[in-house]
């Protein structure tokens, strides 16, 4: 999620990379006015800070240069323009128009006023968006295969005309996206797709959870490790062993069990909803209904010992990748306290 710095000079038409003026402002050791006023001298912002009168607030806001940063009560404010006796400004990523009245209210007069000229820019942009650019494509060539892969395992393993298969190949990948949405909870790592899914429920309710002591198994493995272990692997099997599909419906309604706990907990116990996790236990339902509907349930007591092999190559293939999903979590997350 982009910093109120990069947000800044993104208002400002400062050229910049995200990543960059991100990492620059989270080194920052004070993040102040003062600090962002000599970062933004780096990038070649001239700015200066001022001090106004509470009687001349409302003036002010219409005449200063745009954007500025204000400092209000509720942290810093981007000011991005005024009319009609309106502003609008920027805070926490998003855009809010208000009175200048109301606005001025809430500022308490102090404010960093930029300019910029030509030349301002961030330091070694070239290099930097070179190497934006290069993830950028990265991303697509991982999303372009995803989708080749995908299409060639539907087609080797005969699935493709089945609408129940596709149904499921469908909730694996949405299972795989929200539990890696909580894995990134789990971590302290905020995403705008994330907080806006979890804000549909209940504001704060998937950090709340993802802090519990109900938010892993054991107290070993996170919730969001296990989800995202049993989605990856269910997909792998789904589209490279559909011989395994009976096994697949077992293990789901042995899941089960588990989403009228998560919702009891979330209900009578935290009294707070995660948006996040009642999705997943939604997803598991929906993979039960879509194993239902091709007729894999009805083939769990009529596979004989055949469901028994497949279920304990499956079991030893959920162990091995949740093993390993936790011991590269523990890695990011023993990084990111060092960085802390």
């Amino acid at each position: 999620m982009a910093t109120l710095f990069s947000d800044f000079l993104t208002a400002a038409g400062v050229r910049h990379t995200e990543a960059y003026s991100d990492k620059q402002f989270y080194e920052m050791p004070f993040q102040t006015m003062y600090g962002l006023s000599n970062l933004l001298k780096q990038y070649g912002v001239c700015n200066c800070g001022v001090k106004v009168d509470d009687g001349v607030k409302q003036q002010a806001i219409e005449e200063l240069p745009k954007p500025f940063l204000a400092d209000t009560p509720y942290g810093f404010a981007i000011v991005m323009n005024s009319a009609n006796n309106q502003v609008t400004y920027e805070s926490q990523h998003r855009v809010f128009t208000v009175s200048i009245s109301e606005f001025a209210a809430a500022w308490n007069g102090i404010a960093l006023v930029t300019h910029t000229c030509d030349t301002s820019c961030e330091p070694e942009y070239s290099k930097h968006r070179i190497s934006e650019i290069s993830k950028k494509l990265k991303l697509w060539v991982i999303y372009i295969l995803s989708i080749a892969l995908l299409g060639y395992g539907m087609w080797a393993s005969r699935l493709y005309s089945n609408i129940a298969a596709w149904l499921i190949v469908v909730f694996d990948i949405a299972g795989i996206w929200l539990s890696w949405m909580l894995v990134l909870k789990s971590l302290g790592i905020h995403t705008k797709r994330a907080d806006a899914v979890c804000s549909v429920l209940e504001k704060g309710g998937c950090d709340e959870i993802a802090k519990s002591e109900a938010s892993s198994f054991m107290g070993i493995f996170k919730w969001g490790e296990v989800g995202l272990t049993y989605f990856s692997v269910s997909l792998i099997a789904t589209l490279l062993f559909p011989q395994s599909l009976s096994a697949l419906a077992a293990i789901n309604i042995l899941c089960l069990p588990y989403t009228i706990w998560s919702i009891s907990y979330q209900k009578f116990v935290a009294k707070t909803w995660c948006t996040l996790c009642v999705c997943v236990q939604i997803t598991l339902w929906l993979l039960f209904a879509a194993y239902m509907l091709g007729g894999w349930t009805n083939e769990i007591f009529s596979d004989g010992c055949g469901i028994i092999i497949d279920g304990l190559l499956l079991v030893s293939c959920y162990i091995l990748m949740l093993f390993t999903i936790n011991l590269l979590n523990d890695r990011i997350s023993g990084l990111i306290n060092k960085r802390g």
